[in-house]
């Protein structure tokens, strides 16, 4: 809707804010991240940056098997959301081909230092979900207690999904809050269904620094929410939680 409400050319915020419908702080949330990949600029007013970018955003396309994505409808909040969660995935991916065809051959590194005394897993679980097609959770720790080893997917959707679990801090000078996501988006429009039961989305080991420490929590986010959706892009039923395994 936003990006519609751009095609005619410069466009006021207070236009913007008529035309989505959305709330103002939401609306800024989202014209700042289609400003930082590209896709708009701000010059008084916003505009799109160049008709090379409607493609990409299904806007003013012919082929049939795209119409789907030019419909108002498709771009809800949590939609367009999950469409900055794939190019999340994208950057990192690009970045890493390239980096491997021109960088220099890696040198020999020294072994990590310990900075842990001990370690245990965390399972990120979903139970009596229906249809699940993507989901997202916030984990909150302290740093100064714990430290993040390793990150693995799991099982629930790993079947299915095309770019598989995302692990990303959400702010990189604060390493207390760890987003993590993943979705069956990739697929779309081929009409590939959810998972519905009770299973593991990913597991977390953390390494602990004193044997005192306060275990990590799901945290609740205006701007990175938690939430499971199903095949139609709606909330979805079941209930997130974390489950501490063996170390």
């Amino acid at each position: 809707m936003i990006l519609s409400g751009m095609q005619k050319g410069s466009t006021t915020f207070t236009d913007l804010l008529k035309i989505t419908g959305l709330p103002r702080k939401t609306l800024c949330i989202r014209l700042a991240a289609l400003r930082d990949s590209g896709v708009i600029i701000k010059d008084g007013g916003y505009r799109l940056n160049g008709s090379a970018h409607l493609a990409e955003w299904g806007i003013g396309m012919d082929s049939p098997e795209k119409q789907p994505l030019a419909k108002p409808s498709f771009f809800t909040r949590k939609n367009i959301l999950i469409t900055l969660m794939v190019l999340v995935i994208a950057v990192p991916i690009a970045a890493n081909v390239s980096a491997m065809l021109f960088s220099s051959p890696p040198q020999p590194q020294p072994p990590p230092v310990p900075q842990f005394i001990g370690k245990f897993r965390m399972d990120i679980k979903v139970y009596n979900t229906t249809d699940l097609f993507a989901w997202q959770v916030m984990i909150h720790f302290k740093p100064s207690e714990l430290v993040l080893i390793e990150p693995v997917e799991g099982n629930f959707l790993k079947a299915q999904a095309p770019y598989g679990t995302v692990f990303l801090f959400a702010n990189d000078t604060d390493p207390s809050k760890l987003l993590v996501f993943d979705t069956l988006i990739g697929n779309f429009p081929t009409g590939v269904p959810g998972v519905s039961g009770t299973g593991t989305l990913a597991t977390l080991t953390f390494g602990y620094k004193s044997e005192t420490y306060e275990l990590p929590k799901i945290a609740y986010d205006d701007i990175f929410e938690t939430y499971l959706l199903n095949s139609n892009l709606k909330d979805t039923e079941g209930m997130l939680a974390l489950e501490v395994m063996e170390g």
